[in-house]
């Protein structure tokens, strides 16, 4: 319900003000809003979080976000550790009301994932262009959610693009799946951990990239697992 109410207020202002009020301006308030939206897990599910490697999170340098998909919750977190970013997401979300409509207001990457070959050229277009401008790109490098466990197949989607656009990967790893199922209303009562990683370089090869991605974040989820 809390999350609902907040979706239906968020995205009427988003969508009544985004001719007026510039990009930058949406995602902090859409990163005000998911942080409420935490809160009120914590408050009414005694969901809480933990954060190891904040630090490694750099100033003013956009990334390729890489995060395994476990559930919902990870979806509104990325928006809060600081960095403006636009999603890599399936098109159908942005027609879901409301929540869709909050969505297309930061401008994502909406893909068609039928047509893969499209799908790639859009991300490295539209990617490369949202990077250039110094906005950060989340990626699930997964392309789905998977069960809580170990990290599943990944795609080199995340290392194609942040080589191309010469610029670090974040690695992020998240234990959300035993607690926040995107099939449950009721969410259990626990701790969710989150470990952030240093970035990769771009300074490698596409393929060097994409592995130290993978090895890092199936080392770190079996930790948290």
């Amino acid at each position: 319900m809390g999350l609902s109410i907040i979706s239906i207020i968020a995205s009427t202002l988003l969508v009544s003000t985004s001719p007026v009020v510039k990009r930058r301006f949406r995602f902090k308030f859409v990163s005000y809003c998911n942080r409420a939206v935490l809160q009120w897990m914590k408050i009414t599910c005694g969901v809480t979080f933990e954060i190891n490697g904040l630090h490694h999170i750099p100033k003013n340098q956009p990334l390729v976000v890489a995060c395994n998909h476990q559930s919902d919750w990870e979806t509104f977190f990325l928006l809060t550790i600081g960095l403006p970013v636009s999603t890599v997401l399936k098109r159908e979300l942005l027609y879901i009301p409301f929540f869709g409509w909050a969505l297309a207001m930061l401008n994502p990457i909406a893909i068609d994932r039928k047509r893969k070959t499209n799908a790639l050229k859009q991300l490295s277009q539209q990617g490369c262009e949202r990077l250039n401008a110094g906005i950060s790109v989340v990626i699930f490098p997964e392309g789905t959610r998977c069960p809580p466990g170990a990290l599943g197949p990944c795609t080199k989607g995340a290392a194609m693009l942040a080589h191309q656009a010469g610029v670090p990967i974040l690695p992020i790893v998240q234990n959300s799946g035993h607690l926040s199922s995107p099939r449950k209303w009721l969410k259990p009562a626990g701790k969710i951990e989150v470990r952030i990683g240093q970035p990769i370089s771009a300074d490698v090869p596409t393929k060097e990239m994409h592995a130290q991605m993978v090895s890092w974040m199936t080392e770190n989820l079996s930790k948290i697992s």
